[in-house]
């Protein structure tokens, strides 16, 4: 599990890790027991009325993005999620340089970035410490 932090919002990279994402309820827990784990090994906190996006792509996995959109004393005891879940979501892989040796299909998008299409990748692990996921 990889984490980004900014100011509005926490990115959570879970690569090959299944979530019930036909399953609401068990989706819920999930995602809750997740904050869980985040809380206690970042020392953060969540409350409020928190937007929820999942990416799932079958041969990566997820990533969990979390948006808060009330941020209020209101809210500062409980969490309130609105998920929403995106099947089979298009994800690629960002570099900044060409690589010969590790990119075999070179696509160019408009800032000039090279992509490669996550589900075209044989061995994802070979990529990931050369680029990042653009989802």
């Amino acid at each position: 599990m990889k984490v980004e932090f900014s100011i509005d919002k926490v990115i959570i990279y879970l690569y090959q890790y299944n979530l019930s994402i036909n399953n609401i309820d068990i989706l819920s827990k999930e995602i809750k027991n997740i904050f869980a784990s985040l809380i206690k090994k970042y020392n953060i906190d969540f409350f409020g009325y928190l937007k929820v996006n999942i990416y799932n792509n079958s041969k990566y996995g997820n990533i969990i993005e979390i948006n808060k959109i009330i941020d209020n004393n209101l809210y500062s005891n409980i969490i309130d999620l609105k998920i929403t879940v995106y099947k089979d979501y298009p994800m690629y892989f960002e570099f900044d340089n060409y690589y010969d040796d590790i990119l075999p299909i070179k696509t160019i998008n408009k800032e000039g970035k090279y992509l490669i299409n996550i589900n075209k990748v044989e061995n994802i692990l070979k990529y990931i410490e050369y680029g990042k996921i653009n989802y």
